[in-house]
């Protein structure tokens, strides 16, 4: 049996569930980084910025996964 998605209307126009995960792990993230920055989490490793993108992505798709 497949899941469906509920999609939201906006305007008429309907709006992806990814967009919906997308925004919802944008927001986590943003709240996570400054407890990261009081962690020195972008001391430990070598290239911060691809860290992080990485850890959005962990973050939309346990969002996927478990919502």
């Amino acid at each position: 049996m497949m899941q469906t998605f509920p999609e939201l209307t906006l305007g008429g126009v309907l709006v992806a569930p990814f967009v919906l995960y997308a925004g919802l792990a944008l927001v986590v993230f943003l709240l996570l980084r400054p407890f990261l920055a009081l962690l020195v989490f972008d001391r430990l490793f070598a290239n911060p910025p691809v860290v992080q993108l990485s850890l959005y992505v962990l973050i939309l798709a346990a969002l996927i996964v478990f919502l």
